[in-house]
């Protein structure tokens, strides 16, 4: 009825199979090993990276040993008496529910994170199945990390120690002969160690195309012909599953990459040296298919269309085929790719749930650049890229563009001319611009009275407020409610002349205008940074632009580095600072809270806080208000920026969000407050479920108490 778990962690991989015997002497239900590769790969990707909280330094080896027991003592008793033994140089317990699935969610994916490995040499699956009796498990490890040494070629270990069943896959190209070459050497010399051993080529997973090219040898010759009896008579004229277990082909064909291939040279836009190039970009999908599943963020269109073409991993095949030329190599760049990259809803769940670590957002801004050039750029994609323009040009006349906004005929024409969908309601434009409330005396806003605390202002050093296109033209109130709270918090907010941060540009693909802008901003920002001011933003999708896209827009630019090392998103600021904010929630008794402060508080994660920071930040920052605060476990809201609001995307966008994030919504009762950091997310949830979602700096500035 219950389960334990005891990590041990060891100095070698040797180590850890020398410790396996002894440790099935205390009857555990499963002994699992990950090595220092899966976990330095671990902490690459974002959302696994959260996960890691169970490792203790910087071990070359981890046994997961796991106890059954009927009660929740029995088990943690059979965890504490190996911990005694001292098999281990650490121990970690984890003995909760949260703390196992912190564990197991690491080693679920341990295929697809050590396939992330960047480069050419990818790890392989020609020997990853063996299986040796427990007993020789450690004389096997010594003998493959001999082989390895010779051959000059590293490797990842993960899988089923107690059962003598290890997954190692050698990190081998299969572009070049010569490792071709490497790879075969080192699968009979594996052979012969296994044959030694008494052990088993295919341990769990079956022999395919990579092993049972050893099965006569394996099995020997009067076996080996009852296979081929048995085939013969099932399936006579060899149509099934040609080429496996018996009549083997050569383990170096069938190759998915191999001497021959290669890829179209595309010049980009985007720095893709982190990556190898764009081509090696798009060959990072190793085709595991994780983006096909239907929890997390990663993938929404997937989500709704179940189509393999809408998920991840089609879109790289696709691309893959046009690189490569299995496609004309105008297909790179045709109506038809179009379509494929189309529904990418640019989301960046990919790079952070793909255990490949695919990041598909970036491989589209760069798509949607190199089509554009050669089939130009809509007139929308014009419009919606320079949003902050139009936005400083209906501002001054905002009553008016409001209005003729809502009324059916424009959004009739916008629809007929645009392709903008009358189904929405465009965001409404501010009478005044958050930069022309916003006051930088220590007293306030302009317009407002003098805060609580003014006489500590200050005192915690100055901020940067990162003014977006949204909170500027569209909610300043956001603007005011965050410079109020940094205020109380003894902190003195600054606006600094930037211009649009340049992710609708992204988002369209006009590269060249958006890197314009990032070394606008980059100037301007670079010398708060250099002397340590943080550049703290509201919005995530614009904030976390400076952290993630700047610097493929400006490789190799110290400053770009810089500036994104010192900008914060305002939870991640406040829960750093939480010293200095907490009091401010807790008002002693003299003081009254505010009437507006939240019983509860339901909270959907805008998809960039959850591909590049976790919502961790964003919940810790809301609980300070004393209140109830609960995460919806959605994916996408939808919207994803002007994706919602095209013509032709409204119903799946609609789909995206009734897959989880509505139905959530609307069932919160009236006295919950819906939160959400994204302009797009709160308008998608007041347009699809009917309830106004409000920006968290805005709850917490209600909740904040008042004379």
């Amino acid at each position: 009825k219950h389960t334990a778990l005891c990590i041990l962690h060891f100095d070698s991989i040797e180590q850890s199979a020398d410790a396996t015997p002894s440790i099935l002497q205390s009857r555990p239900s499963a002994i699992e090993l990950i090595d220092q590769m899966m976990i330095d790969l671990t902490r690459e990707v974002p959302a696994y990276a959260r996960l890691l909280t169970w490792v203790q330094g910087r071990p070359a080896a981890v046994l997961i040993v796991e106890f059954y027991g009927d009660t929740a003592a029995e088990a943690a008793a059979k965890v504490q008496a190996l911990e005694q033994r001292r098999l281990a140089p650490a121990s970690v317990r984890a003995i909760t529910a949260d703390e196992q699935a912190r564990v197991w969610g690491v080693r679920k994916v341990g295929l697809g994170l050590l396939m992330s490995v960047r480069g050419d040499a990818k790890p392989l699956a020609f020997m990853e199945d063996v299986a040796v009796p427990v007993d020789s498990l450690a004389e096997y490890v010594r003998e493959v990390q001999r082989i390895f040494a010779a051959e000059g070629v590293t490797s990842g270990y993960y899988a089923h120690a107690s059962a003598g069943c290890l997954h190692i896959r050698p990190l081998i190209s299969l572009k070049a002969q010569s490792e071709i070459d490497r790879m075969k050497r080192i699968a009979a010399a594996v052979f012969a160690v296994v044959l030694r051993l008494g052990g088993s080529m295919s341990g769990e997973h079956g022999d395919g195309l990579s092993r049972s090219v050893w099965n006569e040898r394996l099995y020997g010759p009067e076996l080996y012909q009852a296979f081929r009896d048995i085939k013969a008579i099932f399936d006579p004229m060899g149509i099934l599953n040609p080429g496996k277990v018996i009549a083997a082909q050569g383990m170096d064909e069938n190759l998915r990459y191999g001497p021959a291939y290669h890829t179209l040279p595309v010049q980009t836009h985007l720095d893709f040296t982190r990556e190898g190039g764009f081509a090696a970009a798009v060959e990072q999908c190793n085709g595991a298919g994780v983006c096909r599943k239907a929890d997390g963020a990663m993938c929404p269109s997937f989500m709704a269309t179940r189509e393999e073409e809408h998920s991840t991993r089609g879109r790289a095949n696709a691309l893959r085929a046009a690189l490569s030329g299995r496609l004309p190599p105008e297909q790179f760049t045709a109506p038809r790719m179009h379509a494929v990259l189309d529904l990418c809803l640019e989301c960046k769940a990919c790079k952070a749930e793909c255990p490949s670590g695919v990041d598909m957002a970036k491989i589209k801004y760069e798509f949607l650049a190199q089509y554009q050039e050669r089939h130009g750029v809509p007139l929308r994609s014009r419009l919606f890229g320079n949003i902050h323009t139009l936005s400083a040009l209906a501002q001054p006349v905002a009553p008016l563009v409001n209005a003729a906004l809502s009324l059916p005929p424009v959004r009739w024409a916008n629809e007929k001319l645009l392709g903008i969908s009358r189904h929405r309601t465009l965001p409404k434009f501010a009478s005044q611009t958050f930069r022309n409330l916003f006051s930088p005396s220590p007293d306030g806003v302009v317009g407002q009275e003098p805060q609580r605390g003014a006489s500590r202002r200050g005192r915690g050093g100055e901020v940067i407020l990162f003014a977006d296109t949204f909170t500027d033209y569209n909610h300043p109130e956001i603007g005011l409610a965050a410079a109020r709270v940094l205020r109380a918090g003894g902190f003195a907010p600054r606006l600094a002349p930037h211009v649009c941060c340049g992710r609708p540009m992204i988002s369209k693909g006009l590269l060249d205008q958006a890197r314009a802008n990032a070394r606008r901003n980059v100037e301007v920002l670079a010398p708060f940074a250099e002397r340590g001011v943080p550049i703290v933003g509201l919005e995530p999708s614009c904030l976390l632009t400076l952290r993630d896209e700047y610097l493929d827009l400006l490789p190799g630019d110290p400053r770009a580095q810089l500036v994104a090392r010192h900008t914060f998103l305002i939870e991640e600021f406040i829960t750093a600072h939480a010293e200095q904010f907490a009091p401010l929630f807790q008002p002693p008794a003299a003081v009254q809270a505010s009437d507006l402060r939240p019983p509860s508080i339901l909270v959907h994660g805008h998809c960039y806080q959850k591909a590049l920071t976790g919502t961790g930040p964003l919940l810790a920052m809301l609980r300070l208000t004393g209140a109830a605060v609960a995460e919806i476990p959605s994916g996408c809201c939808g919207m994803a920026g002007s994706f919602g609001y095209e013509t032709e995307h409204y119903e799946i966008s609609q789909a995206v969000g009734e897959d989880r994030l509505f139905p959530a919504v609307r069932a919160a009762d009236a006295y919950t407050v819906i939160a959400a950091s994204g302009m797009s997310c709160r308008h998608q949830i007041q347009s699809g479920a009917g309830r106004a979602a409000r920006h968290p700096i805005e709850i917490m500035a209600q909740a904040l108490p008042v004379e």
